[in-house]
């Protein structure tokens, strides 16, 4: 099985749809993850359980982090309890649900996972994966962004009343080297075919989308 890829960043920032065009280039992101033309989400429901189980094991509160105060909370107290939440991983039956019925996939897929609260418990699974390689979304947070009516509750929660620092914090998981994150901001994986080609050579996926880019982002659905 090859090493996994963690996708994360703050809501709002353009997680689901960067997921979607990398699901689209051939990454699986779980059998339980939704039909692959979803508009939102592409969230592998086992992961995200054991996610909104470290959160609620730290703060109490098992959704993404809303403030810096609660963020900074959970990373310390993740730091000082890591070997119990890592412990909590039964990591042979979450791989089983997670591949499901594509268990013949498993040994050459590029595979992976998405949650925005992954930003706060990648930690825990570079434990779990110590190969894990991790993919952080951002955006450039321009005022006409913050007010827009699409996405998710959450998301637009977020484009409208998160700080600076919170979405920072987002985009700077501890407890990761340098070497196994990849910065892609959401503007230019949407704009750049060249980016999107370095994107997904990172992720050991075909180039092939990147040389019909248009075409391809029309086939992701991407409303421009």
């Amino acid at each position: 099985m090859k090493s996994p890829i963690l996708i994360c960043g703050c809501p709002g920032s353009g997680t689901s749809l960067a997921t979607k065009m990398l699901r689209h280039a051939g990454l699986f992101t779980g059998a339980d993850s939704g039909p692959p033309d979803a508009r939102k989400y592409h969230e592998s429901q086992c992961f995200k359980r054991y996610n909104e189980r470290f959160l609620s094991e730290t703060i109490s509160f098992s959704h993404a982090p809303k403030a810096v105060e609660q963020f900074e909370k959970h990373n310390q107290r993740m730091v000082e309890r890591l070997d119990p939440l890592v412990e909590l991983v039964d990591r042979d039956a979450l791989l089983r649900e997670y591949w499901g019925d594509s268990e013949n996939l498993k040994a050459e897929a590029i595979w992976g996972w998405k949650d925005p609260r992954n930003s706060a418990t990648a930690l825990i699974w570079k434990e779990v994966f110590p190969q894990v390689r991790v993919i952080v979304i951002s955006r450039n947070w321009k005022w006409r962004d913050l007010w827009k009516s699409s996405g998710t509750e959450s998301g637009k929660w977020y484009r409208k009343q998160s700080t600076t620092a919170l979405r920072d914090l987002y985009c700077e998981p501890i407890g990761l080297e340098s070497t196994s994150v990849l910065q892609v901001e959401i503007h230019q994986l949407t704009t750049n075919a060249q980016f999107l080609g370095r994107v997904l050579t990172w992720c050991g996926l075909s180039c092939e989308p990147a040389s019909r880019f248009h075409e391809f982002l029309n086939q992701v659905g991407f409303e421009r």
